[in-house]
């Protein structure tokens, strides 16, 4: 069966019964797990924000407190509290469910998978756990080794970071000897591929595993979930060929362009002080945090990135980029701002006095004075760009009109029309230069800059296309399959499926109308009306995943106690779980069911309305046969067989009666798709 093929469902090695994740579930409060990754603001029942899963400027993820749900109307990604851990934290199954089941309170009951199931288990698992016990590891032999004393705890004590802080950051130490943590990891079962695929070792010439961070201290570089994706490790020793950082290499987890270190520790007073300071290294991110400064990052050592911008624009809009005295280092980054400014952040610049950086003036100030700096020397990026480079522009008409031309850029991308025209007005008057001259070199950035990208999109469609396709994943597979059945005509029918899935998972265990039995009135539920209905049409869903509703219903729906939205909800088959939740979104409304043309709550006719939606399947099955009937009827073969031929036409006269039963039952249609 084709579903078999979708349960790659990333469990990793246990699975957890329905029974702990329906508790989970009734347990998580949706709002509180999502407000970990985005800033929320309330809108009536619901609160929104920005969707974590695409670059976009107004806010269209919702998540829905009363039904347990989030769900983003632009790209469509959403959700139950699992489901939005999964796709945020690139987390298994089992893994969201365990993290909630920790964060509140509920024990979670796992059983080891299958060796088949073991076999579902991805790459990048492999490589969280390898991570994992690298980190634990590191920091045992910074706490607990004499070398990781003597050297490590001995560095980070004269750089005055204090325990809690150490332990809060989990550094670490890697001893000298370079074969410790691969000798150690491979006793412990790991293997020296997935070593090597996270950057934890190399091979040396002769095949045998290297440490990469052998002699060095190390800093965890965590994900928004706190899991371990990379490592920076700062090296001990005075060596002149040897570089002072080593970073973990890109991984099938970490990609540096899309990490911040330190994010993990400052989301909640970010989110707190609607505000983010930005610092290069992995010191300035500790020490300010020590001072009390808790809502600072770093790009560690990078250029700023779409996607590190992206992940502050989660918590705040506001960000403050610090800034030592070196004034060509502050030339050299000063164009990433640009970056910020295009993702419609309100930037801000603060430079500290010369020959400091962020981590030496907070080790030499206090907490105090620390804080009332920030705050009293932060400038608008406009007017600190243009005070950097104004020294260079005296007396020179030539650098003067460049000066323009760079401050010009950094308007034209600011996107809020407001921002852009106040930023404008305070260039003119700065500058010195007539306020329509700001204006029309503005307007010619943006026009070259939307000339450009148009140019850009043409050139990406006349790439030649890859010769061989990608091997396609379980998802990508199910897509397909449902692709092929819209090739083949069949849309409309599995918009009827999904009203009826729908009804199954919304109502399935309510009572919609009673019969007479020879044991008396027995109640009909929702669920049961329709799974019958089916069978005894000998009819099931084309659709794989609304088919595998009618399956899960026949085999549980006459269980005690059975309540279809925590069923399908907290069902471990993703896909199930998945359409279950988007399912419940009120995207379809009743129309003319009753001859009044009143308002009605289906909830109160759920038998009229059910009765109807499966009315208008039966006729959508019974519209494709009646066109493969009459095309078998133009067929020469069948013409030429006079008994086949009359089989046929025995078949298309049954079938125009079902239609004409059909119609008169349904009347008005009852739905809008």
């Amino acid at each position: 069966m084709f579903w078999l093929s979708l349960q790659s469902n990333r469990y990793g090695k246990y699975m957890i019964d329905q029974l702990t994740i329906q508790r989970i579930l009734d347990a998580a409060n949706i709002v509180d797990v999502v407000s970990e990754f985005v800033t929320l603001r309330r809108r009536g029942a619901n609160y929104v924000g920005l969707c974590p899963f695409h670059n976009e400027r107004t806010p269209s993820f919702s998540v829905s407190p009363s039904r347990g749900i989030c769900k983003c109307f632009s790209c469509g990604k959403g959700g139950n509290a699992i489901h939005f851990l999964m796709e945020h934290e690139s987390m298994s199954f089992v893994e969201a469910a365990t993290w909630l089941g920790n964060k509140y309170g509920i024990q979670v009951e796992q059983r080891e998978l299958s060796d088949q199931e073991k076999a579902w288990q991805s790459e990048r698992e492999s490589m969280f756990v390898a991570n994992r016990f690298a980190q634990e590891w590191f920091h045992d032999k910074l706490r607990n080794t004499p070398k990781g004393v003597a050297i490590g705890m001995a560095y980070f004590r004269k750089r005055g970071f204090r325990d809690d802080i150490i332990e809060k950051f989990q550094l670490g130490y890697c001893p000298d000897d370079g074969e410790s943590l691969a000798r150690e990891a491979q006793s412990k079962g790991y293997s020296a591929d997935v070593l090597c695929k996270t950057g934890l070792c190399y091979r040396k010439d002769d095949g045998t595993l290297r440490d990469r961070f052998w002699g060095r201290v190390i800093f965890p570089v965590l994900s928004l979930s706190g899991k371990t994706v990379a490592f920076g490790g700062r090296i001990m020793q005075s060596d002149a060929k040897a570089a002072k950082y080593v970073n973990s290499p890109e991984s099938a987890i970490y990609s540096k362009s899309n990490e911040l270190y330190g994010l993990y520790q400052a989301r909640q007073a970010i989110g707190l002080q609607k505000r983010c300071f930005l610092v290069e290294g992995y010191a300035d991110v500790i020490s300010m945090f020590q001072s009390g400064v808790e809502n600072v990052v770093a790009s560690s050592g990078t250029s700023l990135t779409p996607g590190q911008i992206r992940l502050i624009r989660r918590f705040t809009n506001d960000i403050t980029v610090l800034y030592d005295g070196d004034k060509a280092g502050i030339k050299a980054s000063i164009r990433g701002i640009d970056m910020l400014l295009a993702e419609g952040m309100n930037v801000r610049v603060l430079l500290l006095p010369d020959g400091e950086d962020p981590d030496s003036f907070a080790q030499s100030h206090s907490a105090t004075e620390l804080k009332e700096y920030l705050d009293s020397h932060q400038v608008d990026f406009i007017r600190f760009k243009i005070d950097l480079l104004m020294d260079d522009a005296k007396g020179d008409p030539i650098a003067k009109a460049n000066l323009i031309k760079e401050i010009t850029h950094s308007i034209s991308v600011i996107q809020d029309p407001i921002v852009r025209s106040v930023y404008i007005t305070q260039a003119s008057q700065q500058l010195g230069i007539a306020e329509s001259l700001v204006i029309a070199d503005v307007n010619r950035q943006q026009r070259d800059a939307a000339q450009q990208a148009q140019s850009d999109s043409k050139d990406r469609q006349t790439e030649p296309e890859q010769e061989t396709e990608p091997e396609l994943s379980p998802e990508d597979r199910l897509r397909e399959n449902i692709r092929e059945l819209k090739r083949q005509g069949l849309g409309p029918m599995m918009d009827r499926e999904r009203l009826l899935s729908r009804m199954i998972v919304r109502y399935g265990d309510r009572t919609c109308f009673s019969m007479e039995t020879e044991n008396g009135p027995q109640d009909i539920t929702v669920g049961q009306f329709i799974v019958k209905s089916l069978e005894n049409d000998g009819l099931e869903f084309r659709h794989p995943v609304y088919r595998r509703f009618t399956e899960l219903y026949s085999e549980h729906g006459a269980e005690p106690g059975f309540e279809s939205q925590r069923f399908f909800m907290s069902h471990p088959e993703t896909f199930v779980s998945l359409t279950a939740a988007s399912l419940l979104e009120d995207r379809y409304q009743l129309s003319q069911v009753f001859k009044d043309n009143k308002p009605r709550n289906e909830e109160d006719h759920l038998f009229e309305v059910t009765r109807h939606i499966m009315a208008d399947y039966q006729m959508e099955v019974v519209r494709i046969e009646l066109l493969n009937v009459e095309m078998q009827l133009k067929d020469p073969a069948v013409i030429s067989d006079a008994e086949r031929l009359m089989q046929v036409q025995k078949r298309y006269q049954i079938l125009l009666q079902a239609r004409a039963n059909l119609s008169r039952a349904l009347g008005d249609r009852i739905v809008s798709v």
